[in-house]
């Protein structure tokens, strides 16, 4: 009797597979085997079921209720999936001591090859009832260790260390392996193939690796089911060699890839499986290689990849090989605006770092031209300005532009477009273009050029195919083609290349980062808090990350008109004189101290306030590279970090504790460098702040985000519910109502480094749980019943920046499900406002509900940012509609299921004209909100948006996540808290200026982004800007020091204030103008070098 198995929805190297298994079970055990496609219908002869990998629920539902009675086997199964009980057995874990002919075949589902799945498929004729054989013991054919690809070249120049899988080799489909092993042949490198987990494979072999080239699409050691990522770390850290993965379309075609030079790339699963679990053991270089054939379904490599592939560790090899003298490094720092910011990096004293690096290869024998000290650097690298005002970046060198463009060849049309024809009008002097920076020695430190230095920058930013300027592009392919760099390294947080426009992911060799960086190793430097946009640069540019330190923190204290109300409180306050009207003192000293009158006239307010800003934890300075903290600067840090461990034993505690502090202590980023710049290894490290997340520490390792199938944790899932609680209540005080519609900004760092409390917010504030499955996977989640949830839902509207939506495909996908399911309800308006709200739209708009129900929302595929900075920064606005507008067009794209980035303009606009409130959380103590633009960019465009939609502003919070307490605030009172312990506190601008030029440069970037903040959404109140001017401008002294450090910095900050006044963001003294002015009279000579300093 014939049995009929129907394999559903088989994609990938299994479709190899089972056409081999399928003649044998036809011809010796008249089964008939067939594939049928996952959209198809089941063949109603099926006698038996079986389903490649893991279901997501919905998609497990319409499977079980095909299928029926009839038996079903998948891996993992579809019943596991759908968290409920049947009779098949699991296929998960280890297999049991006697397993059933059912959980037999589930194991041999689990790894597909032709033995296993025939043995299976005699299983399965078993469980139907049409044999009465038991086929034994399953067989192990998948082959393991060498793998024969021909001979290799006669003189080799080093060894690269392929790492393949026997499933493909099982499946006939290994001739990519040999395609690759040639490729290298070919460049001199000689291969070692190996099948199987390379810590199996022979120690002399094993040692003569220098470069490991990781084809599986998965971690080089474990498997799907189990990776063993601390095994490939150790691997590559015993060996010192890279681990290169690049990535395999295993269920994709190539010519759909070509096709689809979109810009999404890669889709969720892939970039989990693919990119972001090999992250875990330190790879890097996740450029698609190869794909599906379309016709024969065998792996394809792509020729052009897989040339820059082997060109990629030829050229790791050859560094690895080289005298320190002979090598030839270029070190890229940042130009951003130009005004006075060149060269600048977050949290980082970058010339300080360049000297101590230069320093250090000095002593390791390159060749290397060291300044004396680190001003004369940064004179060298800033001193193109009249009179030597650091003003501009200093010229390295000039290159024509005919040149140029036959290196670039048929891309120069691209850039013609928005950037006028070659050389365009940046950089350039008509005939050459000029390259920014230094050179000494075979050492060139040379300066990146702004992405988006137009005189119009709002047309570049909504312009669909924009591109790096010429001047951008020719930066790079100078030091690739003329100045021919060995190694590359980006120095610092963090540069435009990887926000070049391209895919976001499984770049092609057409995308800009590809084809301006070429095969060229590359290593950047990055801040240890930031795996976000980290993650980006890791991925689109081809980086291994070596992180650096976050600067010490210490409490903000008291100063000035706070310092002396402090006084007078404790001795009112001590005094024991009970109730009764407050003293005229306290009074006259708690508005000269800028509280309001009503706050004057609660002491025991003030005095919470004032201990509010004492202990506010604050950043002192910026971080040198290679320069540890000293035990006096731990202090803070320790005590914060104490507060995460409040739930810890006092042993474990005090461990944890002590060796936080000894790592604080100690400083290793330097020899990481090193190591990086000869071709070695950097061992991977989970991104975080040093007092949230010790296991950051140490620095100087590369820097990976966390597998997005994970996100969120449950942890963050409690965290995440308790936040959007106090929410609610806080609008609930300030406005008396329930808010129906609340905007949240979603970032990838915060979610990364919190393990996704933001997501958590968004899935609790529409009453929905997410729920993980036994490998922690979250793919599901739970709609809580309005008598568990015990409140109206909140309609929420994601707003997201692009690294969050590149980062965590998954949970943007699973929270865009939850929307809609919590749309489809059928509830009453008054609880389910999302639901109402929905329903409206569509028939306002003529449109589908399900359309109606978009809530997540972000820039267009392969775009980031909001604009919203760029046109502040550049002062082209007019009025706050230009900021809207802005924030509206950038953000009008769809992402969640089936939507990767759909124009959804209209509907974006639609629903933030009923957004009650905005919200987001600030995720760092050392950054904090006006640290960066992107918090006025995002927060603050969402919020100018919804104010010229609505009429008037919404209200707006904000949550400081890195705190171990949940809470929640309004923006005003964030903004006031952080000028006070920030760019008001003499504290923390003399360990700026302890840096000279760079800190300089953060004074002038805190106080813009207060000005972009008040601009978007008006909640900076005008004593910030009258203490900032008297402060920091009209103190002579102070202005002095800082005009000696860096003038066009003060220059741009005098230029700020005038324009607030100008704008009407701030009712300023006349006199105070006045002075302001012929401050900026004075600084404008000075720059032009037609005045003394």
């Amino acid at each position: 009797m014939t049995t009929t198995i129907v394999a559903w929805g088989f994609t990938g190297p299994a479709l190899l597979t089972i056409g081999r298994a399928a003649d044998e079970l036809a011809r010796e055990h008249h089964i008939r085997l067939i594939r049928v496609p996952l959209d198809d219908d089941l063949p109603p002869e099926a006698d038996v079921v079986w389903v490649q990998g893991a279901m997501n629920p919905m998609l497990g539902e319409r499977i079980l209720a095909a299928v029926g009675e009839r038996p079903l086997f998948s891996s993992p199964p579809v019943a596991q999936s759908l968290q409920i009980a049947t009779a098949h057995g699991t296929g998960m874990g280890r297999p049991p001591r006697n397993p059933s002919p059912e959980a037999r075949i589930a194991l041999a589902l689990r790894l597909v090859t032709p033995g296993r799945l025939v043995h299976a498929g005699r299983l399965s004729a078993l469980v139907a009832g049409h044999t009465d054989v038991d086929p034994g013991p399953m067989p192990d054919d998948i082959p393991r260790g060498i793998f024969d690809t021909g001979g290799g070249p006669e003189h080799p120049v080093g060894t690269c260390g392929i790492i393949g899988t026997g499933l493909n080799v099982a499946a006939g489909d290994a001739d990519y392996l040999h395609t690759i092993a040639h490729a290298l042949n070919s460049l001199d490198v000689a291969t070692h193939t190996w099948l199987g987990s390379p810590e199996d494979m022979p120690g002399d072999m094993k040692s003569r690796v220098d470069v490991w080239l990781n084809l599986t699409g998965f971690t080089a050691c474990g498997n799907h089911g189990a990776p063993a990522t601390d095994k490939g770390a150790a691997l590559a850290e015993e060996t010192d060699a890279q681990l290169l993965t690049p990535v395999p379309l295993q269920r994709g075609t190539l010519s759909d890839w070509r096709a689809e030079p979109g810009p999404v790339g890669l889709w969720p699963a892939a970039v989990s499986m693919n990119i972001a679990v090999p992250e875990l053991e330190g790879a890097t270089v996740p450029w698609v290689f190869m794909g599906r054939d379309a016709d024969t379904n065998h792996l394809t490599p792509d020729d052009a990849a897989v040339a820059r592939l082997a060109e990629r560790v030829r050229r790791t090899i050859d560094l690895r090989r080289a005298r320190p003298a002979d090598r030839k490094v270029s070190v890229t720092i940042f130009g951003y605006d130009g005004d006075g910011t060149v060269g600048t990096a977050a949290q980082l004293d970058v010339f300080a770092s360049l000297h101590a690096l230069l320093r250090r290869l000095k002593e390791e024998g390159y060749t290397v031209e060291v300044p004396d000290t680190v001003e004369e650097l940064t004179d060298i690298l800033v001193g193109d300005g009249a009179g030597g005002a650091r003003s501009q970046a200093s010229e390295l060198a000039r290159w024509r532009a005919t040149d140029y463009a036959r290196v670039l060849g048929e891309h120069a049309a691209r850039i013609d477009g928005p950037w006028g024809r070659l050389p365009g009008t940046v950089d350039t002097d008509g005939r050459d273009l000029i390259i920014r920076g230094a050179r000494f020695g075979n050492v060139i430190v040379g300066v990146q050029p702004q992405f988006g230095d137009v005189s119009d920058p709002a047309e570049l930013l909504m312009a669909n195919d924009s591109t790096p300027s010429h001047s951008f592009a020719a930066y790079y392919l100078w030091l690739e083609h003329v100045f021919v760099h060995d190694v590359m390294l980006h120095f610092g947080t963090h540069g435009a290349l990887e926000f070049m426009p391209g895919r976001q992911t499984g770049l092609a060799a057409t995308d800009w980062p590809v084809l301006l960086t070429g095969s060229v190793p590359h290593h950047y430097l990055y801040v240890m808090a930031n795996p976000g946009e980290g993650t980006i640069a890791k991925r689109r540019s081809a980086a291994s990350l070596i992180t650096y330190l976050t600067p010490p923190l210490a409490d903000a204290g008291l100063y000035g008109a706070l310092d002396e109300l402090a006084e007078l409180l404790d001795a009112h306050l001590s005094s024991g004189t009970g109730p009764g009207p407050v003293p005229e003192e306290i009074i006259d000293a708690a508005l000269r101290a800028d509280f309001t009158g009503e706050q004057a006239q609660d002491p025991a307010e003030l005095r919470r306030e004032l201990e509010r800003v004492r202990r506010s934890p604050i950043a002192l300075g910026l971080h040198t590279v290679g320069r540890p903290m000293e035990q006096r600067q731990t202090a803070r840090s320790l005590e914060l970090a104490a507060t995460y461990l409040a739930d810890t034993g006092e042993a474990e505690r005090t461990a944890i504790l002590a060796d936080l502090e000894e790592k604080l202590q100690s400083n290793t980023e330097l020899d990481a460098l090193i190591r990086a710049l000869a071709g070695g290894y950097t061992p991977p490290v989970v991104g975080g702040d040093p007092a949230r997340r010790p296991d950051a520490l140490p620095t100087g390792r590369n820097l990976h985000a966390i597998d997005p199938v994970s996100v969120p944790s449950a942890s963050a899932v409690a965290r995440g519910r308790k936040t959007a609680e106090q929410l609610i209540a806080a609008h609930v005080d300030a406005h008396g109502s329930h808010p129906e519609s609340v905007a949240i900004v979603l970032w990838g760092i915060d979610n990364i480094k919190t393990g996704g409390e933001g997501l958590a917010q968004a899935f609790a504030l529409l009453g929905v749980e997410p729920v993980a499955g036994p490998r922690g996977r979250v793919d599901t989640f739970r709609i809580l019943s309005p008598e568990e949830l015990g409140r109206p839902r909140v309609d929420v509207v994601c707003t997201l920046s692009g690294v969050c939506r590149d980062v965590l495909p998954q949970p943007v996908q699973l929270l865009d499900e939850a929307v809609r399911a919590v749309a489809a309800l059928d509830e009453p308006d008054g609880l389910n406002p999302l639901a109402a709200h929905a329903r409206a739209h569509a028939e306002e708009m003529d449109t589908t509900a399900v359309e109606a129900a978009t809530r997540i929302f972000s820039a267009a595929a392969g775009s980031y940012g909001t604009g919203v900075n760029k046109l502040v920064q550049a002062g082209d606005w007019d009025d706050e509609e230009d900021l809207a507008e802005m924030y509206l067009t950038r953000m009008g794209h769809a992402w969640g299921i089936g939507a990767d980035g759909t124009d959804a303009g209209a509907v974006l606009r639609k629903v933030l004209g009923t957004v009650d409130a905005t919200f987001q959380n600030v995720d760092s103590a050392e950054t904090s909100i006006a640290g960066i633009d992107h918090y006025f960019e995002f927060l603050g465009g969402v919020t100018s948006a919804i104010t010229q939609l609505r009429g008037d502003a919404p209200a707006s919070f904000v949550s400081q996540s890195w705190a171990a307490d949940v809470n929640v605030g309004t923006l005003r009172d964030a903004m006031q808290l952080e000028s006070r312990t920030r760019l008001l506190n003499p504290k923390w601008v003399e360990g700026q200026l302890a840096h000279g030029y760079a800190g300089v440069a953060q004074v002038r970037t805190r106080l813009e982004n207060t000005f972009g903040m008040q601009a978007t959404t008006g909640t900076v109140d005008g004593w910030v800007f009258d203490r900032a001017a008297e402060n920091l401008l009209l103190d002579e002294d102070v202005r002095r020091r800082m005009q000696r450090a860096n003038p066009a910095a003060v220059n741009s900050m005098t230029n700020r204030l005038l324009e607030a006044a100008d704008r009407g963001l701030w009712d300023a003294d006349p006199d105070t103008l006045d002075r302001l002015e012929d401050i900026a009279d004075h600084l404008d000579g000075v720059l032009e070098g037609i005045e003394e300093m």
